[in-house]
């Protein structure tokens, strides 16, 4: 019986930890785009030095707009904050079969940085965007 109550004091701790996660409130939103028709894509990469952390969800959809300049679609970067501080986030324009891993390699990058207030909404310091050329 004591054993069994240890079991079920256990599992319903574990189940508090992890049960109850919701996903982070999105407080920045921003837009690149992509040819992913042509296996083209973002990678995000975060920094080990900050102090805070961001969450980034990918949503990629065609967009005709962005036909214009030679891409199949936009690919929409949302940004919420996890831990407080300042947080930077780089993204690079690699081909996804192709890429070797290194950031060098990348045909464009995006940079940026936030801050994390103490109740997780963020704010954009800075960013910049460089295209690959065929944009």
């Amino acid at each position: 019986m004591r054993k069994t109550l240890l079991i079920a004091l256990f599992a319903l701790i574990i189940a508090s930890l992890f049960g109850c996660r919701k996903e982070p409130e999105v407080t920045y939103v921003d837009t690149l785009p992509c040819d992913q028709a042509s296996g083209y894509t973002w990678v995000a990469r975060s920094s080990a030095d900050d102090t805070g952390q961001v969450y980034i969800g990918q949503t990629y959809r065609d967009d005709e707009t962005y036909e214009l300049m030679g891409a199949s679609g936009v690919l929409e970067n949302a940004f919420a904050g996890v831990v407080p501080g300042i947080a930077t986030v780089r993204l690079y324009y690699v081909h996804a079969i192709d890429w070797d891993g290194y950031n060098s390699s990348a045909t464009g990058t995006a940079y940026y940085e936030f801050l994390v207030y103490d109740d997780l909404t963020i704010s954009l310091l800075y960013s910049e965007i460089e295209l690959p050329d065929e944009f």
